[in-house]
């Protein structure tokens, strides 16, 4: 898909040709629709760059390109529900804003194919370790799905947004640990950052967000999108902690038998603590 092809060389693009990637990324409903001197124009480029963009990203030209970005947009159209009728009252809003967020659960299907989903779920079984953090209001998710991935029997730690504990999660990374971000925010942050030093240092990275254009989905190797945009004033993580919460569960059906031992060991705790 045209998100994947542009992440995996965005670390390798020109500046004009991330002026591209950027404004795709960001706005893609509406680049699906533009002619390549039209999305040049919107990104103050020559109608060649964009051409050469799409070339550059394996296509074999523009619209082959603008082809798959619209196969996403019609598969996203097709899952649309209607929103409730416009009314100016709190109670309207709620409902939209739920509304909307049955459509981002929808979509969140849609964006994350049942390949990319094996792939993420074979990497987390054959961690020696996962390393899970998060920030923003995006850190309580980070905890609970840690949560969740221990009880199913995974070697899981958190690390919480204080950076000298994320620093003390990190040290002695080796091959095949994985190291997992989850974040709400676009640009700068401590996830995008904890997650490049950790590739640089050989280790597995995923990044969850509700963001494409993100600089932690830029910076991760693998990447769990659920779309959050919508009417509200803050992006939603409803279809990401929903995918969160669907890989923890597919992950303890995988291995009952870590799962019944970390049951059983919660379960002789609690006996003599009670």
């Amino acid at each position: 898909m045209f998100r994947e092809n542009i992440r995996k060389h965005y670390d390798h693009l020109s500046r004009s040709y991330r002026r591209v990637a950027d404004f795709i990324l960001s706005d893609y409903r509406t680049a699906a629709f533009m002619t390549a001197a039209a999305l040049a124009d919107a990104v103050d480029v020559d109608t060649t760059t964009v051409v050469r963009f799409a070339q550059r990203l394996g296509y074999p030209g523009f619209p082959e390109l603008i082809e798959d970005i619209q196969s996403q947009v019609k598969v996203e159209l097709n899952q649309d529900y209607s929103a409730p009728a416009e009314e100016n009252t709190l109670q309207a809003a709620v409902q939209r804003l739920v509304a909307e967020d049955r459509n981002h659960l929808e979509k969140a299907l849609a964006h994350n194919s049942l390949e990319l989903i094996e792939t993420q779920l074979d990497l987390l079984r054959a961690a020696p370790r996962i390393i899970v953090t998060g920030e923003s209001y995006a850190a309580p998710l980070a905890e609970s799905f840690a949560g969740m991935l221990r009880d199913a029997g995974l070697p899981v730690v958190y690390a919480s947004p204080d950076v000298y504990e994320r620093a003390r999660a990190l040290a002695h990374l080796v091959r095949k640990e994985v190291v997992i971000g989850i974040t709400p925010l676009e640009g700068a942050s401590g996830v995008a950052s904890l997650l490049r030093f950790a590739r640089s240092e050989g280790a597995a990275t995923m990044a969850c967000t509700p963001s494409l254009s993100s600089q932690a989905a830029r910076a991760a190797e693998h990447l769990l999108y659920a779309p959050g945009e919508g009417t509200g004033a803050l992006p939603s993580l409803t279809g990401l902690y929903a995918l969160l919460i669907a890989f923890a569960q597919a992950l303890a059906t995988l291995q009952p038998e870590a799962r019944a031992k970390r049951q059983a060991d919660i379960s002789h705790a609690l006996a003599e603590l009670t």
